[in-house]
């Protein structure tokens, strides 16, 4: 009864917990948190249905996880003047859980909940890179049914289907003039004050996961992959506007109010989940050993590139994103997991992955994925109840970014000014998983 209680509470908890913020992931569960997400053909639990659906036919038991991730990112970005500027610090909290149903000696149901894209970032109002660094806060929870099938002793196949909720916050700085106009001096410039306008809307899509495994030998095992392109649209979203540096003054007030207040804007933009496909070889030199290779491609360059595109009539309003074709990305890895005694596992995985978005085009507020991350990981399970916990570090460092300064041009009232600038980005970011199993 009392673990039954436990297992309810975890039900009710996590889909509040993962509202939380965290950025684009692509491991769930603290076995592929270990393993650094290489596991398509070595998954042999209920996050099969996120990796590989074929793989879920091996669980033969009615199972549950829950797993609890906390990241700590860390933001950072110099000029060529040496000044440096952090990012908001923040703790991360993405979630997943997984219930596993045998029907049967071939066939195993699966359900999922899944945070596999997730994104927050924000700058402070002294940061010369703000007006290009716009605000996301990105959130994807999916909800994933599927079933794996044991076609023959050593073939198998699987599907899930993902319906999937993303809610999108965005929110971009402009400059902004007021003027003298309760003095009855319409062309008299009194100063600048920044705006901010965004959008906080959400919109669903569906996709789907198929995958085979096959025992190719006594020791070697092959699977291949393919997740789906989700889409989700946000066309002609209102946009709400808010003075960022408040002036509670007459003038800026009627400013703000003449410009910003009866424009009626709308916003546009699209967010895309990229299709991937995936290559897994496995090896098990003896009983105690598996090692994987992964070899996968996340392919960005069909989506469209994020642009926010404004509908105002105000000159302050810049749309603004990205504007160059983003590539493919190409990911690969090896995984070690390694089994100590009857009950304790241990894994360990390291991942790199190549760049997707042109250097050109790339902004602190919206870098490119993590490049490389290794991760550690242990469980302690008795029969298939017990604990496991991973740990986690992905870096993307020391990368050129050129042009992203700005500064208030005083002279054109209501815009602001490239300056011809470079600087260096750091991104980094520790953290661990920790998950629950219990076995019917």
């Amino acid at each position: 009864m009392k673990k039954m209680f436990v297992i309810i509470a975890v039900l009710l908890v996590l889909p509040g917990i993962s509202r939380a913020d965290s950025m684009f992931l692509v491991d769930q569960g603290a076995s592929g948190t270990g393993k650094a997400g290489i596991l398509v053909d070595s998954v042999r639990d209920g996050s099969a249905l996120f990796y590989n659906p074929a793989g879920l036919s091996l669980v033969r038991h009615r199972d549950f996880e829950g797993t609890l991730g906390l990241q700590f990112p860390s933001l950072a970005y110099s000029t060529e003047s040496g000044n440096e500027y952090d990012a908001a610090k923040k703790i991360l909290l993405p979630v997943s859980m997984f219930f596993t149903l045998p029907m049967g000696e071939n066939l195993t149901l699966g359900f999922g909940l899944t945070t596999p894209a997730i994104l927050d970032n924000a700058w402070g109002s002294s940061f010369p890179g703000r007006f290009a660094a716009s605000r996301f806060q990105l959130m994807t929870n999916t909800l994933s049914f599927g079933a794996g099938y044991r076609l023959s002793e050593r073939f198998r196949i699987g599907m899930s289907l993902d319906y999937s909720n993303t809610t999108l916050k965005y929110e971009n700085n402009m400059v902004a003039p007021y003027y003298n106009y309760l003095g009855g001096e319409d062309n008299n410039l009194l100063g600048f004050y920044e705006a901010v306008g965004g959008i906080d809307e959400s919109d669903t899509g569906t996709g789907f996961t198929i995958g085979m495994s096959w025992d190719v030998f006594k020791r070697w095992s092959v699977s291949v992959v393919y997740k789906s392109e989700t889409d989700f649209s946000f066309s002609n979203k209102p946009v709400s506007f808010h003075q960022y540096t408040l002036l509670d003054i007459p003038n800026a007030v009627e400013s703000f109010n003449r410009e910003f207040g009866n424009i009626g804007a709308t916003m546009s933009t699209v967010f895309q989940m990229p299709a991937s496909a995936t290559l897994g070889i496995s090896f098990r030199p003896s009983n105690r050993w598996v090692i994987e290779m992964d070899l996968g491609t996340y392919m960005f360059s069909d989506i469209a590139v994020p642009f926010f595109d404004y509908t105002a009539s105000t000159p302050s309003a810049i749309d603004r994103g990205m504007t160059e074709k983003w590539s493919d990305m190409t990911v690969y890895g090896f995984s070690l997991d390694y089994v100590a005694t009857r009950k304790i596992h241990l894994m360990g995985g390291m991942r790199y992955g190549s760049d997707s978005i042109p250097y050109g085009d790339m902004s602190p507020a919206m870098p490119t994925s993590e490049k490389f991350w290794i991760s550690l990981g242990i469980s302690y399970l008795d029969k298939g109840n017990g604990w496991s916990l991973a740990l986690q570090f992905k870096s993307f460092h020391d990368h050129d970014v050129p042009g992203q300064e700005y500064q208030i041009n005083p002279l054109m009232p209501g815009y602001i000014e490239h300056l011809d600038t470079s600087g260096l980005y750091d991104l980094s970011q520790t953290g661990f998983s920790i998950s629950y199993h219990h076995r019917f």
